[in-house]
């Protein structure tokens, strides 16, 4: 297999994908991030695809000290790409990258003080009310930042207390609001006309470095900081929100958007705080006193 027939064959992959499949263009930029990397650590002169050349790959990005979180990034890349090759009839072998074994640890989110600063807050500007609606909408939902920054005006049910977002693989699915959340997105609607809901000032789509820009800068102001990932702190937040108050599993993965209960679960390890509660209240010595 010559390095020109590889890169048609990528090519092929990836139009497949997207016009089959009806990958999004992220997960296209995605598959080439990963591709690429490979291509780097591995020259572009590659004969042929085995298993020696894969884990030279992983052993390259692991001298170049890449964290292993990152190396499993690019590896479900490839990983996608070597699964189409095989089922293609491009390889014999069915090829696939073992993932690495990282550290399992529960990464911080937000307290409910920091969530109720973030309600609670009294935006003036264009800018503040933008971003205090799509936070609040990220609160009360746990969509993604994504499919946020794609809502239509169309597609909030104000009467039925549902909105329809465009998930992962174009997928549209409803998710419920509050009353809460209906108020505050009323009144931010009635700031704009644009057919995006959080638009920037020229009624386009808001791009995520602006909007993450417009998140510290109010994360600043309120004194919010101690959290992990950014706007999908709020998602992680959801979750563990969502089933300690009693909600099922199954619900919550349609909520998220998520195709298996195992996705799901990943968002719910229990924290410290958590185990603290339930301890004290489950406690068979405290019982026995």
């Amino acid at each position: 297999m010559s390095p020109l027939f590889l890169n048609r064959l990528f090519e092929q992959f990836c139009k497949e994908k997207l016009y089959v499949k009806n990958s999004s263009h992220h997960t296209i930029i995605f598959y080439r991030q990963s591709f690429n990397t490979f291509k780097k650590f591995v020259g572009e002169n590659i004969q042929e695809l085995n298993k020696s050349v894969l884990n030279e790959f992983v052993l390259a990005m692991r001298e170049k000290e890449i964290k292993p979180s990152t190396c499993n990034v690019y590896i479900r890349g490839m990983n996608s790409f070597l699964s189409w090759l095989h089922e293609n009839e491009f390889i014999t072998e069915p090829l696939k990258i073992k993932q690495l074994k990282i550290e399992q640890r529960v990464m911080k989110t937000f307290s409910d003080k920091q969530l109720k600063a973030i309600f609670s807050f009294k935006p003036k500007s264009f800018t503040e009310k933008r971003i205090h609606a799509l936070l609040c909408l990220l609160i009360d939902t746990g969509i993604r930042i994504s499919e946020a920054l794609t809502l239509k005006r169309e597609k909030i049910d104000f009467d039925n207390l549902l909105l329809t977002v465009k998930g992962k693989g174009n997928k549209e699915r409803p998710v419920p609001i509050s009353l809460e959340l209906r108020k505050i997105l009323w009144r931010f609607s009635l700031t704009h006309s644009s057919n995006l809901f959080f638009p920037n000032r020229d009624g386009g789509q808001l791009l995520y470095d602006n909007t993450r820009r417009d998140f510290k800068k109010l994360c600043t102001k309120l004194g919010i900081d101690d959290f992990e990932g950014s706007f999908h702190a709020f998602r992680r937040k959801f979750a563990k929100s969502y089933v300690k108050n009693g909600g099922n599993l199954f619900y919550l993965m349609k909520a998220l958007g998520h195709t298996t209960l195992a996705m799901s679960k990943k968002y719910v390890e229990v924290e410290t705080e958590d185990l603290q509660e339930t301890h004290a209240r489950t406690s068979l010595l405290s019982r026995l006193k």
